[in-house]
């Protein structure tokens, strides 16, 4: 038997770039594992007092196979069923005083925050405002996927501190803050299998094959921070609403026929994939 814990985590908003595209121009249309081991070493950390060093511990716990598994789907609601995510780009423009002032491109260049200095020392606000919206900014195009809650399964071979769970507070970027509203732990089990029905991320392994379902195939990191094909199962629309025409993503399942035996976690919340 094995720990399971799943957390129900509210959004509104997350970002997770694809592990082959620039910066997030392509958002991820769901954390990857590598992203839920990052989000979870932080509550850990912070429960712990450990900081850094908690990262650091996980990893081995995947290494060593303690940890067995980090996956998220769209959560259903209780109240209207099945949810959905909308992914949405936007343009970011953003003040990087903190880095930008500070670095020179030729040698003997002035850094621009000396330059800043000597305009507000001369009195010439004009030249300092375009030093500071110029100079000092960048912008960027960045994808978002806007929904309202996802549910994040672990999958663990040792026990686990409950509480380190709440303090997940960001999953993704810097903007992509959430709040986790409900955590449960309870024990599911692990069996060998060829073919599996899934609604988690599963990897996609040379030889296996497809045979239903709803679903998109991206690269993602896996919980070792290893570059892996997975299926998503998830079903895209675009639906027109208020005259604006829009990507939905819905959950969806998919059945999996492996070449050979892969381990999978049982869990109340569906099927596991594990390696």
């Amino acid at each position: 038997m094995v720990k399971v814990v799943a957390a129900r985590i509210r959004l509104p908003l997350f970002s997770i770039t694809q592990p082959e595209a620039f910066q997030v121009l392509v958002s991820l249309p769901i954390p990857q594992p590598a992203t839920l081991v990052g989000a979870l070493a932080y509550a850990y950390g912070v429960h712990t007092g450990k900081g850094v060093r908690a990262y650091h511990e996980l990893l081995e716990f995947a290494e060593r196979g303690e940890l067995l598994a980090a996956r998220a789907r769209i959560a259903d609601s209780p109240t209207s069923g099945a949810a959905v995510l909308i992914p949405s780009s936007v343009v970011l423009r953003r003040f990087r005083v903190a880095d930008k002032a500070h670095e020179t491109k030729k040698k003997g260049e002035r850094r621009p925050i000396h330059v800043l200095y000597d305009h507000l020392a001369s009195g010439d606000y004009a030249s300092a405002k375009r030093v500071l919206e110029v100079t000092l900014t960048d912008a960027f195009y960045r994808e978002y996927v806007m929904g309202h809650e996802l549910l994040a399964v672990w999958a663990f071979k040792s026990d686990v501190i409950e509480e380190a769970f709440w303090y997940i507070n960001r999953l993704g970027d810097t903007e992509s803050l959430c709040t986790v509203v409900d955590v449960q732990v309870t024990e599911g089990d692990v069996s060998r299998a060829r073919e599996v029905e899934t609604c988690f991320p599963a990897p996609l392994t040379p030889g296996a094959r497809l045979l239903n379902g709803n679903f998109t195939v991206v690269k993602a990191n896996d919980e070792r921070r290893a570059l892996k094909t997975f299926v998503i199962p998830m079903r895209a629309t675009i639906e027109t609403r208020r005259g604006r025409r829009y990507r939905i993503l819905r959950s969806s399942t998919v059945r999996i026929l492996y070449e050979r035996e892969v381990d999978v976690c049982n869990t109340p919340w569906g099927t596991i994939v594990v390696g």
